[in-house]
């Protein structure tokens, strides 16, 4: 019977749970709008903050070319809709219907209640479920894969000569030969493979319909690792996570199984390359997949079994001289020049590389005299020869260089000769300030300008390529070979791959570029090297090297010293030398004690990318001189406990250390963040920071729009005045601290939330600020005189009597909401 009145008992309690629940949510309908509503606002806020945090996630994305998902967009347009001013005029317009009484008043509406209240909880369930698909997304962005027709711009050299048409013929009909899966072309240097090649992958997407084209050029030093990143950015792939070349060699191969048609161009090829340590499948896993190979060297192609193997040659004299003329312009017209222009021709004996750099280095000449002078240059035998470069090629490029102008582009030129394929700007700006090429500039950013404009004037003379990555730079191999010479000869510059030069050649060389070189047999001893400006050791694997104390006292002129992929366990106590080095660069590289750093007095540009290290010594204050300190992904850096000034720019927001890495003992800093204007700012946890926001560039937070400061205990002061005055599109600002010392507003006109919580300083009684400018102390005028009214603000009832202090603001027309304490009297005009 007991168990019987139980289950009688549960069931009754069930039933009155299901009816007493539904019938108190009703009755919460009726009674409870003004709640309802509130919610809804608080959600709607959320939902603000929310979208705002996504929008600049799309916006950076966007700028970043990388594509937005379907669902975000979505998202975004949802949440616009919800948060739309149509969607708060409704909801103000219910509030108002739900707030007048029927009977002249007497007697609440509760039909506008009830539907409010309704309504209110259907929004604020809708917009909790936008928020959870908010906090869903991992990403809002992916990276597609990059056309190659986005990659290979427009090869205005690219000439259909009929010298090439039969090759440009021949290779298309290749690629539809389904019996055919490696294709090689080959011819010297400087005779046109890679515009050839370039002109059939651009072909090849339009005309064959090839799913997938992909453009690699292999190099004389080709890096396995660095080929397959290449191969996977065009895919629209990120293989940073797969340390293991076999690995990521798997994932390219499935990847590119994937597509149907795949046509896969290595260009510059000196030895053979195992394709499949790339990624790229053979016919027997794939018989989709093509290559197309080029090389100065056949044999180089037949090791790689490639069939057939298309010839290049030089071109025709008339091609020779059409290229010459569209090159040289219409001076070449000129009765008097042309005659010696048509010799200069002859001179290049077909080679494109070597007519398109004597032509865009006598554009500009004019006088008879000059052109004479050039053909007799070019007619002197040459003492240089490469392995598949004529003599006079390098006898055009040696011109070429000697007709720039002024005395940086020369120097500056030869530079980039040593540095590689691909290489940066910002590189080649670190070495150029180190050795002093530059003049009459005193900030990094003229210095950074001034290199981009000589870049540019390089490229334009041919000496230099464009590069598919912006501020990047490469050099054609013919080039870099004169180049190279130019500057052994001329400038005892020093730069070898694998190589070991003899201690007599460097002993006196200027400059000094050792990469890949087994150089340990050096580095046991003291290095006598007076006239040395330039060392660099570079490594493509991490290697311990075991340097003398001793090695760098014979190179007390050094200006420049580079070491990649290295273990430092101590520093040689010879680098305190070095009272002349201006740029110090250890990429990559293992580092324990670098105090001696403190002793390098001169230096102007500390580059330690990459290089694992906890923290950086007290002796890093010593450099007075630095303008530069690069500590990208320097992971292991956990803070740098005695700074107190920083200045900085950051070039992207998710660059920012996530672990206060800067912030220890921070008393003054400038930091700069992009060159976006700023929408949204959050400043939080910067406990010691007293001053802040005071003199970045006004121009950067004209658009800021939201802004919240949290546990920032010893801040004093916020804005300065001449940025508090621009702050005119802030609709809210939102201050968390225990003391307020100051806290002004000035005319923002667009203000809608103003939310602190803390306590005023009792020193300070009222702020007053007028519309335009900022009040002298004791002057009032006839606005300040009377009273204003509060009726136009949402303010508590209970908060505002009863206080001794007060904020007055000016010009918000729009503020609807404030949980103040002290109170804010409002001046509404």
């Amino acid at each position: 019977m007991e168990v019987l009145f139980a289950i009688v008992g549960s069931l009754a309690a069930k039933a009155a749970e299901y009816t007493v629940d539904p019938t108190a949510r009703q009755l919460g309908y009726l009674f409870k709008p003004r709640s309802k509503s509130l919610n809804l606002q608080s959600k709607v806020q959320y939902l603000k903050d929310a979208r705002e945090r996504v929008q600049q996630s799309v916006e950076a994305a966007t700028r970043k070319g990388e594509l937005i998902f379907d669902d975000v967009q979505r998202w975004l347009t949802v949440t616009d809709e919800k948060i739309s001013e149509q969607a708060a005029r409704q909801l103000r317009e219910d509030e108002e219907k739900a707030t007048k009484g029927c009977f002249v008043g007497f007697c609440p509406d509760f039909k506008s209640r009830y539907q409010l209240s309704r309504k209110a909880e259907k929004e604020a369930n809708a917009i909790a479920q936008l928020l959870s698909e908010k906090d869903a997304f991992e990403d809002v962005s992916y990276l597609p894969a990059v056309e190659v027709t986005d990659i290979i711009r427009p090869v205005k050299e690219f000439e259909a000569f009929g010298s090439r048409s039969v090759a440009f013929d021949g290779l298309m009909e290749t690629l539809e030969d389904d019996t055919v899966s490696k294709i090689g072309v080959y011819g010297m240097g400087g005779v046109g493979k890679t515009t050839l090649v370039k002109e059939i992958a651009r072909q090849a997407k339009v005309k064959l319909s090839f799913d997938e084209v992909v453009f690699v050029a292999v190099t004389q030093t080709p890096k396995t690792v660095n080929l397959q990143n290449e191969i996977a950015n065009q895919l629209g792939m990120k293989l940073d996570n797969d340390p293991s070349p076999d690995v990521r060699a798997a994932r390219l191969c499935d990847r590119l199984k994937k597509s149907k048609k795949v046509l896969v161009i290595l260009d510059d090829i000196w030895e053979e390359q195992e394709v499949d340590t790339l990624g790229i499948p053979s016919a027997d896993q794939h018989r989709g997949c093509k290559i197309l190979m080029t090389s100065r060297r056949l044999v180089v192609l037949k090791r790689m079994d490639s069939q057939p193997n298309i010839s290049i040659e030089t071109l025709k004299e008339d091609e020779a001289w059409k290229l010459f003329k569209k090159m040289a312009g219409h001076i070449v017209e000129c009765s008097e020049i042309r005659s010696i222009a048509v010799e200069v021709v002859k001179r290049c004996a077909g080679l494109p590389i070597a007519i398109a750099t004597i032509a865009k280095a006598l554009k500009p000449k004019d006088k008879l005299f000059e052109w004479r002078d050039a053909l007799r240059q070019l007619s002197k035998p040459s003492k240089t020869n490469f392995e598949g470069i004529p003599a006079y090629a390098y006898k055009a490029i040696e011109l070429s260089y000697k007709f720039l102008e002024g005395d940086e582009l020369g120097p500056i030129f030869l530079l980039c000769s040593i540095m590689g394929h691909n290489a940066t700007v910002e590189e080649l700006l670190r070495y150029v300030i180190g050795l002093g090429f530059i003049h009459d500039v005193n900030t990094m950013e003229e210095s950074r300008g001034r290199v981009l404009t000589l870049v540019n004037n390089l490229t334009a003379s041919c000496l230099l390529l464009e590069d598919s990555h912006p501020n990047c730079f490469d050099m054609h191999d013919v080039v870099r070979d004169a180049a190279q010479s130019i500057a052994s000869r001329d400038r005892h510059w020093l730069a070898l791959f694998k190589e070991l030069p003899n201690e007599k050649k460097m002993k006196e060389s200027q400059l000094i570029s050792l990469q890949n070189a087994e150089v340990n047999e050096i580095l046991y001893h003291e290095l006598e090297c007076p006239t040395l400006n330039y060392f660099s050791i570079g490594m493509d694997r991490f290697s311990s090297l075991k340097i003398s104390n001793d090695f760098f006292k014979g190179m007390q002129r050094l200006k420049v010293l580079e070491f990649g992929k290295t273990n430092f366990t101590t520093l040689p106590s010879s680098l305190g030398f070095l009272k002349t080095l201006c740029t110090l660069r250890l990429i990559d590289c293992d580092l324990e004690d670098i105090a001696i750093f403190g002793e390098l007095e001169n230096l102007e540009i500390l580059d330690l990318r990459g290089s694992r290290m906890e923290m950086l010594p007290k002796e890093i204050g010593q450099l007075t001189r630095i303008k530069l300190l690069d500590l990208t992904e320097c992971r292991r850096l956990k803070h740098l406990s005695r700074l107190t000034t920083l200045e900085i720019h950051i070039r992207h927001a998710k660059a920012i250390p996530k672990d206060n890495l800067f912030l220890g003992k921070m008393k003054r800093f400038k930091i700069s963040i992009g060159n976006e204007m700023w929408s949204c700012l959050y400043l939080e946890g910067l406990e010691d920071v007293e001053e802040m926001l005071y003199y970045p560039s006004v121009e950067s937070f004209g658009q800021l729009r939201f802004m919240k400061v949290k546990s920032c205990h010893r801040l004093k002061n916020l804005f300065s005045f001449s940025i508090a005055k621009r702050l005119r599109l802030l609709e809210e600002l939102e201050v968390i601290l225990p003391v307020i010392e100051r806290y002004e507003i000035y005319e923002m006109d667009n203000l809608k939330r103003l939310q602190w919580e803390g306590n005023l300083n009792s020193t300070i009684q009222h702020l007053f600020r007028e519309k335009h400018a900022m009040k002298e102390e004791g002057e009032t005028s006839k606005e300040d005189q009377s009273k204003p009214s509060t009726s136009n603000a949402q303010l508590q009832q209970d908060s505002f009597f009863g206080n001794d202090f007060f904020i007055l603001v000016y010009g918000s027309r729009k503020l609807i909401e404030s949980n103040a304490t002290p109170p804010i009297l409002f001046c509404l005009d």
